[in-house]
């Protein structure tokens, strides 16, 4: 038993010092300076990961930047396939309005599809890595129906409902024509918002969304020689971009906050960053993400 202790002593001792070293404080491994450590006229990192269902975080820190008279420009890292309509569009319309005060560089590293390419398409200029993923411009929801599963182990669902269509979509009968209908007007409605704003903002005509803007991916050079993204080249290109936009000298520094990453996360992905580039099969109703 006194073993056990022991190691178990030994084991919570380590996690605690695993989780300190990892977390926010000091310098950072990438050459960055993190918040406690910046002053004067400087570049703000803003990280858009995962998949997208609540904005609020993205789009405080997004207004907080343009508050702060030295952050001169304001770089959007984006690893994400996408996520909810909504959350999607509100990250869009803050990142649009901040870079009517300052310049906003989008990074798409890895993965910036989907909603996450709705909200680079706010920023003034969007670079991509040639190998990254990107696009998807399309909108999807899906239902599960599994009546036919349920009537052979004998589950029945009794449903009282005050319309027609309340139920729409229930996993415990089949679709109507009527409600596959009416999600198809509403998937209609949305994807038009989507394609209306890449047209607008990357200057693409109907003829050239038809073919980007059916769903499909492409890789950052494809998509930069289809006119949705401006520059091909990495993260730091990115962070040199926005401090010449900004008309910061080239050693100005940059303000970024390091994520703090579990543990486990960190022992199974030492980069931090692969679970984060995993694509979800379904986590809303209605949502930009990669298929």
């Amino acid at each position: 038993m006194k073993t056990f202790l022991a190691v178990l002593g030994f084991v919570v001792a380590l996690v605690a010092s695993c989780t300190v070293g990892i977390g926010i404080g000091g310098a950072t491994s990438n050459g960055f300076d993190t918040p406690a450590s910046v002053s004067g006229p400087r570049v703000r990192v803003i990280r858009l990961e995962g998949t997208i269902m609540d904005p609020r975080k993205v789009v405080q820190r997004l207004e907080e930047a343009g508050e702060e008279e030295d952050v001169k420009a304001v770089v959007l890292r984006i690893e994400t396939p996408g996520g909810a309509v909504g959350a999607s569009q509100e990250i869009y319309q803050a990142v649009r309005d901040l870079d009517g005060r300052k310049p906003v560089v989008a990074s798409i590293v890895n993965l910036g599809a989907s909603g996450g390419y709705y909200a680079a398409v706010g920023a003034r200029t969007i670079w991509a890595n040639p190998g990254s993923l990107t696009g998807s411009i399309g909108v999807i929801t899906q239902s599960l129906d599994a009546h036919a599963l349920l009537e052979k182990i004998g589950v029945a669902q009794a449903t009282i409902k005050s319309g027609e269509f309340k139920d729409a979509g229930s996993p415990f009968r089949p679709m109507t024509d009527r409600e596959k209908a009416l999600f198809q007007s509403m998937i209609d409605d949305v994807y038009g918002q989507f394609r209306s704003v890449v047209a607008e903002r990357r200057g693409l005509g109907a003829a050239a969304l038809d073919t980007l803007a059916d769903g499909r991916i492409l890789s950052g050079r494809q998509a930069f020689l289809s006119g949705l993204v401006d520059s091909l080249g990495t993260y730091s290109q990115a962070i040199a971009c926005a401090r010449t936009l900004a008309d910061l000298p080239a050693d100005a520094p940059v303000e970024t906050d390091e994520p703090r990453i579990p543990l486990l996360r960190r022992l199974v992905d030492p980069e931090g960053e692969a679970l984060s580039r995993l694509v979800p099969f379904n986590t809303a109703p209605i949502l930009f993400r990669v298929p």
